[in-house]
């Protein structure tokens, strides 16, 4: 079994078993006859690992985002599941498994990442007795959350704090937008994946509605990530630009230069806040 994922790799997870095993191509003479997608809500959201399918193939598309485009031979698509882990965990029970250390630590770590450390919304019940069980199983909460929320390198430190100060409140403090450059990621000798947490920084404003991070890809590419506290529908806003996720946190690809794509998504989201406080 080979596990694909787009580069660059995402190092600050180096400490997870069967990190090393990861690759962002199948071995050479190689073609997959089953493939499974894991947490994206279409093709396009793999990267350019996605080439290296053959058409032939069967594929497997286990995703927890309501906006999922269904692209799967078989879709397995739970929008109440706070994490795809939490799914993998019921399907590997389901039909058998056992679940062993190595398993759980994985495991629990989807489930802690996607729920914000526990702290997002979509933190349900059932997903802190997954966390549990996952511990008993042999997940090492403390650990992992010093792991991943902890150790994070010199490099993203000074790629957030670049990116924090474009930092910008608009509309009297229900809107915050930031952006990340390649001149930042140059500057800070980071990649992008490094600034990943600055939404969540943002998203901490007292009394914020809609944050939104934007990140220079390309030079007629620019990604946005969108995070949700009031009446603004995150998924719906980001599908106006053909991406998706959930509808407290979303995101999309504009296929525009970073000025142009923060003009058009700023636009929307003050008409949507607007729009979200006249319907209350």
């Amino acid at each position: 079994m080979w596990v694909l994922i787009p580069p660059p790799l995402p190092e600050m997870y180096s400490f997870l078993p069967g990190f090393d095993d990861i690759k962002d191509v199948p071995p050479g003479g190689v073609e997959p006859q089953l493939v499974f997608f894991f947490d994206s809500g279409n093709l396009e959201r793999s990267g350019s690992s996605v080439k290296h399918i053959a058409s032939h193939a069967t594929i497997v598309n286990v995703d927890h985002h309501p906006s999922n485009s269904r692209f799967g031979d078989v879709n397995v698509i739970e929008p109440s599941a706070s994490a795809v882990g939490q799914m993998v965990f019921v399907m590997l029970e389901h039909f058998g498994f056992p679940i062993t250390p190595t398993i759980a630590t994985n495991l629990y770590v989807a489930l802690l990442t996607d729920t914000g450390g526990f702290r997002h919304e979509n933190t349900t019940p059932q997903a802190l007795e997954d966390a549990a069980r996952l511990a008993k199983l042999g997940a090492d909460p403390g650990h992992i959350a010093t792991m991943v929320y902890k150790m994070r390198p010199e490099t993203t430190l000074k790629l957030s704090g670049l990116s924090l100060a474009t930092m910008r409140v608009e509309l009297q403090g229900r809107l915050a937008w930031a952006k990340v450059t390649r001149r930042m990621l140059r500057e800070a000798n980071a990649v992008m994946a490094e600034s990943e947490g600055v939404i969540d920084t943002l998203n901490s404003i007292a009394g914020l509605e809609l944050a939104i991070m934007f990140k220079e890809v390309q030079s007629d590419l620019t990604k946005i990530s969108v995070r949700s506290r009031g009446g603004v529908d995150a998924a719906a806003m980001c599908a106006v630009f053909g991406g998706g996720g959930h509808i407290r946190a979303a995101g999309a690809e504009i296929e525009r230069p970073m000025d142009e794509a923060v003009k058009v998504v700023l636009a929307l989201a003050k008409e949507s806040i607007v729009a979200a406080s006249d319907k209350s």
